[in-house]
């Protein structure tokens, strides 16, 4: 997998809610209620795995969760708090979770046949001279959670149905604890089953990348997600960021904004016009948003990233990126919001991403270009995670992180011709894309690269004005683009059946398997892409 969730860690019982609610029941019972109390609680309200289970609570383990005496030196303890604590059956304890009934049982001796069942209990009551045994369970609608046991020792009277009345409003108040709980862990298990879920196996092959590698901390999830998108004319888009929340609907959230940056990335737009609109559509939701987009093209080596959301995703650039400000290399230049930067990348850098809320991202967060460390690429970005991370500052949340080795295109696997704006440069333009494609060893695309390029071609000499630049790329696909000046880009339309023109996009679009329009800050390009077959290669 090329993207790594941490799992959250296990939490100490004395740190869980479940425990801290058991806690404050054995304290409200002793000694109002009994000399000595005891709760034990259902392993689905403290663990992930047995709450999304479906098991009902009876088939699961209880453990001790609190213990509470007048005298604790006096009175040992049965199980310390976290241990597996067993309910024998034909035991008013297990006789409690079957019918969800409480009990009193009165005159314990040391003869008492249920006793012999569950020697570990007949030695503390031994031991502590108990006479009266009063256990609640602890449900809410019908669902198990706990179970809490109230003894009395020799010197005071035995339980009342008073008694067992304020046990009982003692016991409601920890169950609906309990259930919060529990109802909290299954909706956090659901939100990480769907982050996982929702994060592809393995990243898309494209030539741009040698090889990525993605980190989501546990910290940050389940709002947290990364993304690798290919995009037209052999780019490749790289995504790190954050929706703020806890829970499915963070996660909801995030699969949604994830949704919406690929739908905008697919028009081909640029990520400062990406950004902007996901900072409209976040904030009409509601919800902050921190996200760090750049987007890298192997034919030029350019990279354009923006970063958008709160003061909390600080990029740093290079030094020689225009954006910087002069900064030095590895160096963060605080960006504002929706800002944008362009720079060029060494030919085999790492690129990383990092991410992170505001107060919340590691010691450089932003985009970082490294050199790359040793010659497996694998390596080289299991390299750069792991290093960003150990920079994390400790007692800081671990940022997003993304990282990415670079590939450039080989130059022989890309062709440019400045067209004249002339018409009769359209039939030049084809010849040339016929003699580029025959070098190319492509010949059998060569009648349909020709259609496509006079179309393009003749669309641009009719409609701009300035140089048009004719491009062909050498890909896995073949990738043919029309650059001008003009910003108008041609659409689509039913013809007549006596219309004299008008359907050559359509004939672009029958001939190719995939076509659209990218502007640019000068003019647009129209491209067309072919797939190239194992005969035609």
């Amino acid at each position: 997998m090329y993207c790594v969730i941490d799992q959250p860690p296990p939490v100490p019982p004395e740190q869980t809610q479940s425990y801290e609610a058991a806690q404050q029941l054995a304290d409200a019972a002793v000694p109002s209620v009994a000399d000595f109390a005891a709760v034990e609680v259902s392993d689905a309200t403290v663990s992930e795995r047995a709450a999304m289970s479906g098991l009902p609570a009876q088939v699961l383990d209880f453990r001790r969760a609190a213990f509470r005496a007048v005298r604790p030196d006096e009175i040992p303890r049965a199980y310390e708090v976290g241990e597996v604590s067993h309910l024998p059956v034909r035991t008013p304890y297990h006789a409690s979770l079957v019918d969800l009934r409480p009990r009193i049982v009165l005159n314990l001796h040391a003869r008492t046949a249920w006793l012999l069942r569950d020697p570990v209990r007949a030695r503390l009551m031994r031991g502590s001279r108990t006479h009266s045994v009063l256990v609640v369970p602890l449900d809410v609608g019908g669902v198990l959670l706990g179970l809490a046991a109230f003894y009395r020792t020799a010197g005071s009277p035995a339980f009342s149905q008073s008694d067992l009345r304020e046990a009982g409003r003692l016991g409601r108040r920890a169950a609906r604890l309990l259930d919060g709980q529990r109802r909290r862990l299954v909706h956090d298990a659901a939100a990480r089953i769907l982050q996982e879920a929702l994060h592809e196996s393995d990243a898309p092959v494209v030539s741009a990348l040698e090889a990525v590698r993605g980190h989501v901390p546990e910290s940050s999830a389940p709002g947290s997600w990364i993304d690798v998108v290919q995009l037209p004319s052999a780019r490749v888009a790289l995504v790190a960021g954050t929706a703020e929340g806890w829970g499915v609907a963070a996660t909801a959230g995030m699969s949604q904004v994830r949704a919406a940056i690929r739908a905008l990335l697919l028009l081909d737009m640029n990520p400062g016009e990406v950004i902007a609109r996901l900072g409209r559509r976040a904030g009409a939701a509601g919800a902050a948003v921190h996200c760090l987009l750049a987007i890298y093209d192997p034919v030029t080596r350019r990279c354009t990233a923006a970063a958008g959301g709160d003061a909390g995703v600080e990029p740093a650039f290079p030094a020689d990126a225009p954006s910087a400000g002069g900064a030095e290399a590895d160096e963060p230049s605080p960006m504002a919001e929706d800002s944008v930067a362009e720079f060029d990348v060494p030919a085999r850098s790492v690129l990383l991403l990092s991410c992170g809320t505001e107060g919340g991202a590691g010691a450089a967060p932003g985009i970082r270009v490294l050199p790359p460390t040793g010659d497996d690429p694998e390596d080289a970005v299991d390299t750069a995670v792991s290093d960003a991370l150990a920079a994390t500052p400790g007692g800081r949340p671990e940022p997003v992180l993304l990282a990415a080795l670079i590939r450039t295109l080989d130059p022989e696997d890309v062709a440019t011709w400045e067209v004249p704006n002339d018409p009769a440069a359209v039939s030049e333009a084809r010849a040339w894309a016929d003699g580029q494609l025959t070098e190319w060893s492509l010949s059998e695309l060569c009648f349909t690269t020709t259609l496509i390029v006079s179309e393009l071609v003749t669309n641009a000499v009719r409609y701009s004005s300035g140089p048009i630049r004719l491009r062909l790329i050498r890909d896995r696909t073949l990738i043919c683009e029309v650059s001008d000046f003009c910003h108008a880009a041609p659409h689509p339309r039913r013809s007549a059946l006596s219309d004299q023109n008008g359907r050559g996009l359509s004939i672009v679009a029958h001939l190719t398997e995939a076509q659209g329009t990218r502007y640019t800050t000068t003019g647009k390009t129209v491209w067309a892409e072919q797939s190239i077959t194992p005969e035609a290669a």
